[in-house]
């Protein structure tokens, strides 16, 4: 955590709020994209359009890193940032909060459904306060507990509809979805240490952020799930061959990318706990873009779960002027 001004505090919260902002914009985004042709019709993007979306995703995001460092003439940077411990803690935070909690998260849905992995994951931030707690030596208020508990009971209310599909295993959906939970608590964590001593800035973090997370889900991920390279690359090109489904897809990506370059300044500045719960909000902000590009009717649901994620950001994260 290193806002020791008023200006980079404030920094900080803004960069936070807008974390949340744009992973709800992004967010909405790809449900738009997986709701196209092909991915409604194709058997094998049926099947793995997910993955191969998700790939698609962090590949495009390591491709606007990789344009922005360029621009600024920082790629040479990046061998020796690589090297280093404090990049090495940001290649150990990629692999948990992209391929890992990406994938655990993918199979929690097909197993236990998606209110339950959603309800279920909503847990992150409180994960991710007390990771922060132990290895970050965070300090984390009373207030600050109180906040992050009525956020996490918001995203349930909002979420979470009870069904009675005798195909949902409740028990491994849970363990599923909980390894996510610890996936992505643990990038925000881990990332936020590798950040602390100030040689790996935000930018340079989410680049090699970005690389690792796309070149996993190209080598290993994507190929495990759809059987082979060969199904990987014919998803691919179906892909390619829809120009508004690549271009849709370029463009979330920009958006997510600048989500996670948010993040991990806001991580950086005032502290992971924090971070996170700023973070959260996407949910709330998923909400607003989905009522906007999306339509539809606003229920009580989401209209009370809405309004306890915002109290309960202003509860944890509220600024304490000094008398």
């Amino acid at each position: 955590m290193k806002a020791n001004t008023n200006f980079l505090v404030r920094k900080g919260y803004g960069a936070g709020i807008l974390s949340g902002m744009t992973w709800g914009l992004d967010t909405v985004l790809i449900g738009v994209v997986m709701a196209m042709a092909p991915f409604t019709e194709n058997p094998l993007l049926v099947l793995g359009g997910v993955f191969l979306c998700s790939m698609l995703h962090d590949t495009f995001a390591a491709f606007w890193m990789l344009l922005i460092m360029g621009f600024k003439g920082r790629i040479k940077e990046l061998p020796k940032a690589i090297c280093t411990k404090d990049g090495l803690f940001c290649i150990l935070g990629a692999l948990f909060g992209g391929p890992l909690a990406m994938t655990f998260y993918m199979l929690a849905i097909a197993e236990g459904g998606p209110a339950l992995t959603a309800t279920v994951t909503a847990i992150y931030p409180l994960l991710g306060s007390a990771l922060a707690l132990v290895i970050l030596k965070e300090k984390v208020t009373l207030r600050g507990w109180i906040g992050l508990i009525i956020c996490v009971l918001g995203i349930v209310y909002i979420g979470y509809t009870p069904n009675d599909n005798s195909n949902v295993h409740v028990v491994s959906g849970i363990m599923l979805a909980l390894v996510a939970a610890i996936g992505w608590a643990t990038e925000g964590v881990v990332c936020g240490y590798g950040m602390k001593a100030g040689k790996v800035d935000p930018q340079m973090a989410l680049l090699i952020r970005e690389m690792t997370s796309s070149i996993i889900y190209i080598l290993i991920v994507t190929p495990i799930m759809l059987n082979g390279f060969p199904e990987m690359i014919e998803g691919t090109k179906v892909i390619f061959n829809n120009f508004p489904i690549w271009s849709l897809l370029l463009l979330t990506a920009l958006i997510g990318m600048s989500s996670f370059l948010m993040w991990y300044t806001s991580i950086d500045l005032i502290g992971a706990a924090k971070a996170l719960c700023l973070n959260v909000t996407y949910s709330f902000w998923a909400v607003i873009f989905s009522f906007i590009f999306i339509g539809g009717s606003l229920s009580i649901n989401i209209i009370i779960g809405s309004i306890m994620i915002i109290l309960g950001t202003a509860v944890a994260t509220l600024i304490k002027r000094k008398k």
